[in-house]
């Protein structure tokens, strides 16, 4: 409830990152990728290229694969 002549503060949880140069952002992002990898239980697949007919077919396709980093 306010009360006359009482001001509200508002709670504050934590604090923001300012976002850095990007460099740093750059540097960052490598670090967390290489996590990452190492977290993941599949390799990284070589590229390809998947032709599919159709929608469908890829998507029958797409759930057939084991593997989530390729798609």
């Amino acid at each position: 409830m306010h009360r006359a002549g009482m001001e509200l503060k508002m709670k504050v949880v934590g604090t923001r990152r300012r976002a850095n140069d990007p460099v740093s952002c750059h540097r960052r992002a490598v670090a967390l990728m290489r996590q990452a990898d190492k977290l993941c239980p599949f390799p990284r697949p070589r590229g390809f290229v998947f032709k599919a007919r159709t929608w469908e077919a890829y998507e029958e396709w797409k759930k057939a694969q084991p593997n989530p980093r390729l798609w």
